[in-house]
C-alpha cells in the first residue's frame, strides 16, 4: 500500500485505502511527493506543496468550512496555480528601459487560448483570465453520469482561432477518472490542437485519473498541487474535497 502523507506526528496511527483513511490523535497532512510527480511524465512544472498550499488544501478538504472559507482557499490554491503553468509556457528575452538605467526584461512568446469546463472550470477560468488578459475563452459542458461516472458532451462554445494557439489551457479544479478530461482531449485534437499545446491546471488529481492521461495522451502537461491517494468505490477522490461544484456555488 503506497501512501502519501508528510510528516506525521509522532503518536499518530494512519491506515489509508480506498474508501478508508483513519487518523488518530494527528492533524497528519496529505500531500504531494516528487515520487509521485515523477510517477506522472505528464505532470510538469510541479513541485511539493508548500506549507501554505497545504494550509489552504486543509481548509478545502475539511467538511465543516463554510462555503466563504472553500471559495477564499479556493481562489487562493488556483492564484499558486497560475505561476507552475507560467512555468510550462515559452518566454522571450527582451530590452527596456527602466526608470534609472536599461535592463534585460521577460515575456511570454506563445500564443494562449483557456478552455474551461463548465461548471467548476468557471472559478479557475476567472483568476486565468485575469493573469492572461488577451486568451480567449473557450467554454465546454460535459457532465458525469452519476450511476456510471461516464462523461456525457453537452455543450461547447469555442474560438475560431483555437487550433492556432501555441498553448491551450484546461482549467478543470480535479481529475478523478480522468473521462471528462479525456473526452475534452479527444475533441481538440479533432479540432486542429496538437496534443503537445495542451496544459491542465487542476487543484487536486487522482492517480487513476493521471494514468488514464498518461497512457492516452503522453504529450500533454498537467499542472496540479496535489495528488490524491485514490478513488473510492463511487469513482471519488480519497481523501479529496467532496463535489468542488456543489461547495463552490452552494447549488
Amino acid at each position: 500500500m503506497h501512501t502519501r502523507f508528510s510528516r506525521p506526528h509522532m503518536n499518530s496511527l494512519l491506515l489509508a485505502s480506498c474508501g478508508m483513511l483513519l487518523l488518530s490523535n494527528s492533524h497528519t497532512k496529505a500531500t504531494t511527493t516528487q515520487e509521485e510527480v515523477n510517477r506522472f511524465p505528464i505532470v510538469k512544472c510541479s513541485m511539493t506543496p508548500s506549507a501554505y498550499e497545504r494550509i489552504l488544501m486543509t481548509t478545502l478538504r475539511d467538511i465543516h468550512s463554510t462555503r466563504e472559507q472553500f471559495r477564499n482557499a479556493a481562489n487562493k490554491l488556483i492564484e499558486l496555480l497560475v505561476p507552475k503553468v507560467v512555468e510550462c509556457l515559452a518566454t522571450t528575452t527582451i530590452n527596456i528601459q527602466t526608470p534609472v538605467a536599461p535592463c534585460l526584461g521577460e515575456i511570454l512568446s506563445d500564443t494562449l487560448q483557456l478552455v474551461s469546463v463548465m461548471r467548476s472550470g468557471d472559478v479557475p477560468l476567472k483568476v486565468f483570465s485575469e493573469h492572461f488578459t488577451n486568451a480567449p475563452i473557450n467554454k465546454i459542458l460535459i457532465q458525469r453520469n452519476e450511476e456510471t461516472a461516464e462523461p456525457i458532451f453537452k455543450y461547447m462554445k469555442l474560438s475560431p482561432t483555437l487550433a492556432q494557439a501555441t498553448k491551450v489551457i484546461i482549467v478543470e479544479p480535479m481529475i478523478a477518472t480522468g473521462g471528462t478530461l479525456a473526452l475534452l482531449i479527444n475533441l481538440l485534437k479533432k479540432l486542429g490542437v496538437a496534443e503537445e499545446n495542451i496544459i491542465i491546471a487542476s487543484i487536486c488529481a487522482a492517480p487513476e485519473g493521471l494514468e488514464v492521461l498518461s497512457r492516452e495522451f503522453p504529450k500533454i502537461s498537467v499542472v496540479v498541487t496535489v495528488i490524491d491517494v485514490c478513488l473510492n468505490e463511487k469513482k471519488y477522490i480519497s481523501p479529496g474535497i467532496g463535489d468542488f461544484g456543489d461547495r463552490y456555488f452552494g447549488t
